[in-house]
């Protein structure tokens, strides 16, 4: 999964830039906003349209040159602080999927064992319901269709994750169990066996993944908003409302993308896994067992 979100990446890296700029411009309105203000006239909104009429009232701001000088260096300036907020949104990328550096490896394991001890917990409740709704069928002899307690402990142990972590993140964690539910299902490797499913499935499969990978990628870019309305909080205090509401969607659609890309990514092995297989030239006329997985993971790593 790690493989394909880089692979989809790169394709969608030159895109960035449009989207960027004009946030780059929102964000230079909204620092020269807070210079003027500051935090004792934070409110006042007129006054920034006072100072914008008077330097344009400038003698030297009056001459055309000047103005498209300035302009262009706005567009530079705007540009240039999307361009370091994609660099950000990097690093973002990389703290969501746990990969820290190794100053942060401390830090990482406390947050993976907590995570773990949440499933545990979860799992724990997921078994007493199982064991309480057996007890309750062999005593009456039947199933209680209204008894929804196991599916609700089900649904809270996904939510922390779906195999046991071993990520400090959610999406790390999110991203890793796509690749061992199709592992255990399939005994396929969706690292190696990734690029040819991407030949062989449709076009619009292809689009709806590339739409998923553009929803995630602009979750991280927003939360790469976060640190730069942050610093301008200290000159001007909304900006930390900014910040603060940048940075809560931000996650919950990252969140929300990367859940929707993984489900994608395994419905495509499900889908496309045997027309795999039949395009490598192994038999698979059923559906798609391990034995036939490992063989296709086999061919395509080609070191075993």
């Amino acid at each position: 999964m790690n493989a394909l979100l880089s692979e989809l990446g790169k394709s969608l890296a030159t895109r960035w830039l449009s989207y960027l700029m004009p946030t780059g411009l929102l964000f230079l309105g909204a620092a020269g906003t807070g210079l003027v203000l500051g935090h004792a006239r934070w409110y006042d909104l007129p006054a920034v349209a006072d100072r914008l009429d008077a330097w344009a009232s400038g003698p030297d701001e009056r001459a055309l040159g000047a103005g498209l000088a300035v302009a262009a260096g706005i567009v530079l300036l705007a540009t240039a602080v999307g361009l370091l907020v994609r660099a950000l949104g990097t690093v973002v990328d990389r703290i969501w999927l746990g990969t820290w550096p190794r100053g942060a490896r401390r830090l990482a394991t406390g947050l993976t064992e907590r995570r773990r001890a949440r499933w545990a917990a979860a799992d724990q409740r997921v078994r007493e319901a199982w064991r309480q709704h057996a007890a309750r069928r062999a005593l009456t002899g039947a199933s209680d269709p209204d008894d929804r307690t196991p599916a609700l402990r089900i649904a809270e142990r996904d939510r922390v994750c779906l195999v046991p972590p071993g990520h400090p993140t959610w999406i790390g964690d999110r991203v890793a169990a796509t690749d061992q539910r199709i592992l255990a299902t399939y005994g396929l490797d969706l690292a190696a066996a990734w690029p040819r499913l991407w030949l062989v499935c449709p076009e619009e499969t292809r689009a709806e993944l590339r739409t998923a990978r553009r929803g995630y990628d602009a979750a991280t870019q927003l939360v790469a908003w976060s640190p730069l309305y942050l610093a301008l909080a200290v000159w001007w205090w909304p900006a930390l409302l900014i910040a603060a509401t940048t940075l809560v969607v931000g996650v919950r659609r990252g969140r929300a993308a990367m859940d929707t890309f993984c489900w994608l990514a395994e419905s495509v092995v499900d889908l496309h896994g045997r027309d795999l297989a039949t395009a490598l030239g192994l038999s698979c006329s059923g559906p798609l067992y391990p034995e036939t997985g490992r063989r296709v993971t086999a061919r395509l790593r080609k070191d075993r």
